[in-house]
């Protein structure tokens, strides 16, 4: 008797130990397929909040606790492989989007700082709110789009590109610039087109004073009021070619001027490309102009 107790006890906890072990096994199954599921279910999700209205597939970064590095390494991460990068919080951080190269399509919702997209190549950056100083310094192609205002130094040694600001900018705008385009859609601060070597800076509202100061080659064209010219800086007629490309550029970027206004508009240029400072340079330049002509 004892053994067959013993024997019908061993056998109800194998049983017992069986039933649990599939109980375990089928909940461990079951736990898995949930997570799978789950899983599949938020994946699902977020790419459908990545989508825009027409389809693009969008992704969305909140700086809300990050630092510029950080910022800057998960741009270059995502920026290829996403139709456009919308930035939320930027709480007008510095060097957003420095370095950044190639094709991508980046949107900053509020304002940025210092150095906004500097050294770009090929990027398109559009800026909702304002920008601090040096917005695009030395980018070398691309573009920036500047719904709000500049400060100092917008466009700061640009060698190629298009920076636009839909309001006003501080001094020193296109300052050392190379190549490239910068629009001002408001007025545009004291020593406006520095040593400017190339390019044009295009500004619809009215210059500071020392305007093209020591400009070395390029155009500065304004439609409203010169403060001053600077050294080296004269102001050109400005001529029928000029008017049609000025009026195709600010209509690609929604300056939509009536005709008769593009009659407002004046051109700086050098005096010379090889200024020469001193109590008699415009004899010196006179003299230059007279035996190196184009």
């Amino acid at each position: 008797m004892v053994l067959m107790v013993s024997n019908s006890n061993s056998n109800n906890s194998n049983n017992k130990i069986n039933n649990n072990i599939n109980n375990s096994n089928n909940n461990s199954n079951n736990t898995i397929n949930n997570t799978i599921n789950i899983n599949k279910a938020n994946t699902k999700t977020n790419k459908t909040n990545n989508e825009g209205d027409n389809g693009d597939n969008i992704y969305s970064l909140d700086l809300s606790s990050y630092s510029p590095r950080k910022v800057n390494q998960d741009l270059k991460k995502v920026a290829a492989d996403y139709d456009k990068v919308i930035i939320k919080n930027p709480n007008a951080m510095h060097y957003i989007a420095a370095g950044l190269t190639g094709p991508a399509n980046i949107e900053i919702d509020g304002s940025a700082g210092y150095f906004v997209g500097t050294m770009i190549n090929q990027a398109k950056i559009k800026i909702t709110g304002n920008v601090g100083w040096f917005a695009g310094d030395n980018m070398t192609g691309g573009e920036i789009i500047i719904e709000g205002s500049a400060g100092d130094g917008a466009g700061q040694g640009i060698y190629d590109g298009t920076l636009v600001v839909k309001k006003s900018a501080g001094a020193r705008t296109g300052e050392i610039m190379k190549n490239g385009t910068i629009i001002i859609g408001g007025d545009s601060g004291f020593m406006t087109g520095i040593f400017m070597m190339g390019g044009r800076i295009i500004v619809l509202g009215d210059l500071g004073e020392d305007a093209g100061e020591s400009i070395i080659r390029g155009t500065i064209y304004v439609k409203g009021n010169i403060g001053s010219l600077g050294q080296n800086a004269k102001i050109a007629k400005i001529d029928e070619t000029d008017k049609e490309e000025l009026k195709s550029l600010l209509n690609s970027y929604d300056f939509n001027l009536d005709n008769q206004y593009f009659d407002d508009f004046k051109k700086i240029v050098p005096k010379s490309k090889r200024p020469v400072y001193g109590d008699n340079e415009d004899d010196h330049e006179e003299d230059y102009e007279e035996k190196h002509e184009d």
